[in-house]
């Protein structure tokens, strides 16, 4: 592509036709012109792109609420999902029993009106008719007639008469039944997330219903309970207040069908039919609080408490029948919840860099417009030839690291994966997940380079300058699955010790592999915090080996007292000067017990290698970079270079192992380098997780201090 170019310049600037216009003539004239060009037409329409933006956000989170959250993979997933479903269900049925919604009220019209009407169609006065009194209370004294009064015929009659109060109870047992169900369909239809699962909604109704069935048969039978009480035994103090008889009831002799006056047992009708309507009444108000203590506050409390138990004992095949989504609504979702995020991504991305008024900040705009239009234009203006796009581009494909260990996390996968437009963005293609031994988490990835056709061929030289391979190391994450194993890590750094973890040795291994097969140039390194540890000592130790390759290294963990945290730079000085001299007596020290000439020396090997240093100075694990080569410069400057030049090739705790340590010698920390290209973000932010996080890195609006630094 470069030669092409040159010889396309050559023509245009040989041809006389063309000589006066060659300025003006040739591809990357027409890149430039169109670029310019696009630019004018993007700032006059993002407004109306981020309001078409907005819009289509609200309609694909309106869209996904309407078809529902998805399922969970596990077991423990589905079974907590189907419980939440239960809980929302059953809160809408409570709902409707306590007023909040509509179709309670009925239970109530039963008791004030329902009931009351069937206890005054019952019509006691025939049960009590002159004929059946006789007849009861002749047939009560049997071959032996009362003495004082027909208790027997008493008993009878009341018995008779208020065994028909059976019937309302029963009926209004039954139409609170017929409520309760009505309900429990009403609660039914108005929870969306059973609508999403209609194996769910089956098996809710039916345990709804089951539960309903039992709590009648339970009410109805201590309905006629109350009934039959009041039927076995009479209420004593009611007779006694009677007016007692003066009459004796007649001659005994008599036939026991004329023993009576008519007038004496129309007054024995008075009695009962009195009796049983103060029986009637009290059954009245004491049956609908058995109805709403079996019925209704059961319902409220413990509808579903029998399918919970037995949702408890399902396995996970069972559970997922119970669940049986329609998949064309699955396929719907997830192809709705990935626009989502790709929508959401441009617009915050576009509302930062939409004020901008330089040729980056409109690619950049170009690019996040791309994902939708697909513009092939988007390779002319923005290329991995420019610093800021590269270190871009570095940053995201760490960044996809973290997502494919998110993803593996929370068992995303397929088309519902959000790790892939990290890379396929920028052409790559994931080659391989690096994997730990230890907690099977995924730490790196390796990435390929693969530019559209039309800009290249297939050979595996770099192209314009853009890397072949990318190797990329995630840093710590917070995360239960992988925290423990990435702070043991941690550890190892301060002790440095990372070189012999058997994750940095499966890093190591693929960079080796890679290098061995595509040469140094095409390889490039990146990482992030604990993974810019890993990738700064493959680096190093690949650049001792005389294979220098390119490194992103974002907020590289400097081990060191915070001394560019210090306000006073008199004081600030001082401390590292003083920090210098004693560094350089001991490190002499040292190379009097082990002498060795300046060709052996590996930190000199290093200083032909020159890695990326991006360092935030509000992060305090890595702005002491800022401070360990502004000093080496200083030294140099005041004349004292040479004392410098031999401190900053040690550490203090390394050389103090080294005198003290009985020949043990220390490892060599990792921070020491002689070389960098340091870029500093100045921008300020707001906490330690804003200056350490690794997103502050593709962020177009950052203002940078870049500054390179070679020693030797």
């Amino acid at each position: 592509m470069i030669a092409a170019r040159r010889r396309e310049r050559e023509y245009f600037a040989s041809t006389p036709e063309y000589r006066h216009l060659a300025h003006r003539m040739g591809s990357e004239h027409l890149a430039k012109m169109l670029s310019k060009h696009l630019e004018t037409v993007i700032k006059s329409r993002i407004p109306g792109i981020q309001s078409l933006i907005n819009k289509t956000i609200v309609e694909l989170e309106t869209e996904l609420s309407r078809l529902g959250r998805p399922i969970a993979a596990d077991a423990g997933g589905k079974l907590y999902s189907i419980m939440e479903i239960c809980r929302l269900f059953d809160q809408n049925f409570r709902e409707h029993l306590d007023g909040v919604r509509s179709g309670g009220d009925k239970v109530y019209n039963v008791f004030d009106n329902q009931l009351p009407a069937a206890l005054k169609r019952l019509q006691f006065d025939r049960q009590l008719s002159m004929e059946n009194i006789k007849k009861l209370i002749t047939e009560a004294d049997g071959y032996q007639p009362h003495l004082i009064a027909p208790e027997q015929g008493y008993r009878r009659l009341i018995e008779s008469t208020l065994v028909t109060i059976r019937g309302p109870a029963e009926a209004a047992v039954d139409a609170v039944h017929s409520i309760l169900k009505d309900l429990v369909h009403k609660a039914i239809s108005e929870t969306p997330e059973l609508k999403q699962y209609p194996g769910l909604r089956v098996e809710v109704g039916n345990a709804a219903i089951e539960s309903l069935d039992r709590m009648r048969d339970q009410s109805k039978k201590a309905a006629l309970q109350l009934v039959d009480m009041e039927c076995c035994y009479l209420t004593v103090e009611f007779f006694r207040k009677l007016p007692q008889d003066v009459e004796k009831g007649g001659n005994p002799t008599q036939s026991i069908f004329d023993r009576y006056h008519e007038t004496y047992l129309r007054r024995i009708g008075t009695t009962v039919l009195s009796y049983v309507n103060m029986v009637c009444a009290t059954l009245r108000h004491s049956i609908p609080k058995s109805i709403v203590y079996c019925q209704v506050r059961e319902a409220k409390r413990s509808l579903l408490d029998f399918f919970y138990t037995e949702l408890g004992k399902l396995e996970q095949k069972r559970l997922s029948a119970l669940l049986n989504e329609d998949p064309a609504v699955m396929e719907r979702r997830s192809a709705l919840a990935k626009r989502l995020e790709l929508y959401r991504s441009a617009q915050a991305e576009i509302d930062t860099v939409a004020w901008s008024k330089t040729a980056f900040g409109y690619s950049i705009v170009l690019a996040i417009l791309s994902r939708w239009v697909r513009l092939d234009l988007l390779y002319l203006s923005f290329t991995l030839n420019n610093a800021h796009h590269r270190r871009s581009v570095a940053a995201s494909l760490v960044e996809g690291v973290y997502i494919l260990e998110r993803d593996r996390q929370e068992k995303r996968e397929g088309s519902q994966a959000l790790a892939p437009p990290w890379w396929e963005f920028f052409h790559f293609k994931l080659v391989r997940k690096l994997i730990d031994d230890v907690d099977f988490c995924i730490f790196g990835a390796i990435y390929e380079y693969k530019p559209p056709s039309s800009h290249c061929n297939d050979s595996i030289v770099s192209i314009d300058g853009n890397p072949r391979y990318v190797i990329a190391f995630r840093g710590t994450i917070t995360k239960p699955d992988s925290f423990t194993r990435d702070f043991e890590l941690d550890i190892h750094i301060m002790r440095n010790g990372l070189h012999q973890t058997s994750r940095f040795e499966i890093g190591m291994q693929a960079v080796r592999n890679m290098v061995g097969t595509v040469g140094a140039s095409n390889v490039w390194l990146a990482g992030h915090s604990l993974g810019a540890a890993m990738a700064m000592l493959a680096g190093k130790t690949m650049a001792k080996m005389g294979n220098f390759l390119e490194a992103f290294l974002f907020n590289p963990p400097y081990l060191s007292a915070p001394i560019e945290r210090i306000k006073d730079k008199k004081v600030k000085h001082g401390i590292r000067i003083a920090g210098s001299v004693i560094t350089a007596g001991l490190a002499l020290a040292a190379r009097g017990k082990n002498p060795r000439s300046r060709s052996e020396d590996p930190f000199s090997a290093l200083s032909a290698w020159t890695p990326s240093l991006c360092v935030n100075p509000a992060d305090h694990l890595c702005s002491e970079y800022i401070g360990y080569f502004e000093h080496r410069k200083k030294m140099e400057e005041i004349g004292a270079g040479a004392i410098e030049r031999l401190a900053t090739q040690h550490s203090l705790g390394g050389l103090f192992m080294s005198v003290v340590g009985k020949g043990v010698e220390a490892a060599e920390p990792l921070h020491l380098l002689p070389s960098a290209n340091l870029t500093v973000n100045l921008s300020p932010s707001n906490d330690f997780k804003q200056a350490h996080g690794i997103h502050q890195w593709w962020r177009p609006d950052l203002s940078l201090k870049c500054s390179l630094y070679k020693f030797k």
